[in-house]
């Protein structure tokens, strides 16, 4: 931008050129005359003038470099700003989609947490059935157990009084081959 230097100078060169504005316009008004009159300057003033006008035309050709540098960066700045008004849109319609995503995904999160929550009552209560069920085939088997010692125990009294009724069916027939052949010796 411009400088306090230059503005300085500017400032300057305007004022000299307010001064040296009169002597010019008389110039041309005398030129612009059908009587040619001589405007006589001295050459100091001559060069003030000129280097006056030399230093215009340089804050001149500077202030143009620096329009074109300051039209340059508004253009610049300009191109940037569609470019990030591009990526705000896009990124909206981005964080759009992502929010829908996100609720999607959240939604199914959801339906997960409650089938887990089901499956989790259901593995509860098949322990539980288990358990019991467990608990049941124990007591059977316990009874089967109870039952097989009692048959066993059953079978050994009963083979036991067989054994004893054997013997005693013995016993019995010895006395009566005893006594029928004591009677066929008492009767003989």
């Amino acid at each position: 931008m411009w400088s306090k230097t230059r503005i300085c100078i500017t400032l300057s060169l305007l004022l000299a050129l307010c001064f040296c504005v009169p002597c010019v316009g008389s110039c041309s008004q005398a030129a612009a005359g059908t009587t040619e009159e001589t405007l006589t300057v001295s050459k100091k003033d001559w060069e003030r003038l000129k280097a006056n006008n030399a230093a215009q035309a340089k804050a001149l050709n500077e202030s143009q470099a620096e329009l074109n540098a300051v039209k340059q960066a508004q253009a610049e700045s300009e191109r940037a700003l569609s470019e990030a008004q591009i990526l705000l849109e896009t990124s909206q319609m981005t964080s759009d989609e992502m929010t829908k995503l996100c609720a999607t995904l959240l939604n199914e999160l959801n339906l997960q947490k409650a089938e887990n929550a089901k499956l989790m009552r259901e593995l509860k209560d098949a322990k539980a059935e288990s358990l019991t069920a467990y608990e049941a085939i124990s007591k059977a088997n316990q009874f089967l157990q109870d039952t097989k010692a009692e048959i066993e125990a059953n079978e050994a009294a009963w083979r036991k009084r067989e054994a004893q009724l054997e013997r005693q069916r013995f016993l019995w027939q010895i006395i009566s081959v005893a006594c029928a052949y004591g009677g066929y010796a008492i009767a003989k």
